[in-house]
């Protein structure tokens, strides 16, 4: 195919210019266009170099920040683990407490609800009592009055002796039997004045009593704020899990079955464990580690009385615990 039947020829002279000599400028027009076109090419090429070397600069600093981030977040979840566990064992301490003051509360409810069933009983008798002594005094007046009656019967019977020594021989009787009525009723109301007086004085004995306990109970409470005072005094920071080898121990008891649940340095997770295998664990451990820290934890619902959890963590820190060893080898220097 020709030139010249496919394209316009738009330059000058074109007819005189043909022939051998029309290769070299159509060559030139073909490299200048290709080389244009390279050009353009690496033009395009450096932008979009340019652009991904600020894409991968903008990446880099992400990344260090996101680093940085990581970091600093880590050393905050230590700060915030190490403050949890912290917080964890004065809840533990503090549940504690709380189970001996409820022991000593539903003791102290008991020996105040037997006491007041016994002052109501006594109170009962009381009242039965002073009805019996109502009862009986409204009888001794009847009886005097009766006496009275037939004294002045008998007195006029005998100016009347002649006239009727039956009727006072009668009368007689009957006056020698209301005076036996009337000690065998002087004597029952004697009794029961020994008896009221007697329950009287067990009723202010057991009032006594219950006072005694009410002040048993203001002294316990007293206690236990001088004991919660002594206890946020002992909290010392010395005792702490940084930095330490961390033992976690967990304490429950449902029934009469007790139920230890362990969980070493190097476990994920808590699993079941016997006493003996848990003393054997500790010991082996204590040996290779000379900061132990032996977190013991007694749950909300534990089942435990308190004299059972303040024994068994109470043997664990210092059998175990690095803190406690340390407070013992104090107290042998001072000895």
């Amino acid at each position: 195919m020709r030139m010249d039947d496919s394209f316009i020829d738009l330059r000058l002279n074109s007819q005189g210019t043909q022939g051998d000599d029309s290769f070299w400028p159509s060559f030139t027009d073909i490299m200048t266009v290709i080389v244009m076109i390279f050009m353009l090419a690496m033009v395009i090429l450096l932008l979009r170099n340019m652009e991904l070397l600020s894409q991968l600069r903008a990446t880099m600093e992400a990344e260090q920040q996101a680093m940085e981030l990581v970091r600093s977040t880590g050393e905050e979840n230590e700060t915030l683990e190490e403050r949890l566990i912290a917080r964890e064992h004065e809840l533990t301490m503090l549940r504690m407490q709380m189970m001996q003051l409820q022991e000593r509360s539903e003791e102290q409810e008991a020996a105040i609800s037997s006491q007041r069933f016994q002052i109501s009983q006594l109170n009962r008798e009381r009242d039965e009592l002073n009805s019996r002594v109502n009862t009986l005094t409204s009888e001794r007046t009847l009886l005097n009055t009766q006496i009275t009656r037939l004294s002045q019967e008998g007195e006029r019977l005998r100016n009347q002796i002649s006239e009727a020594n039956q009727n006072i021989q009668t009368l007689t009787t009957d006056l020698d039997q209301a005076n036996i009525r009337q000690t065998e009723t002087l004597q029952d109301l004697e009794q029961l004045r020994i008896t009221l007086s007697s329950k009287d004085e067990e009723l202010l004995k057991v009032l006594a009593l219950n006072q005694e306990r009410d002040e048993q109970l203001s002294d316990l409470k007293e206690d236990y704020s001088d004991l919660k005072i002594q206890y946020n005094k002992l909290l010392r920071p010395a005792r702490t899990a940084k930095g330490k080898t961390l033992v976690e121990v967990r304490y429950t008891k449902k029934g009469k079955q007790t139920r230890i649940e362990y969980k070493g340095p190097q476990d994920s997770r808590f699993k079941s464990i016997s006493r003996s295998k848990l003393e054997q664990n500790l010991a082996v451990l204590k040996k290779q580690h000379n900061n132990l820290y032996v977190k013991v934890i007694i749950p909300k619902n534990s089942g435990l009385s308190y004299n059972e959890a303040w024994s068994f963590t109470n043997h664990m820190h210092r059998k175990y615990d690095y803190y406690y060893q340390e407070e013992a080898k104090k107290e042998r220097i001072v000895e």
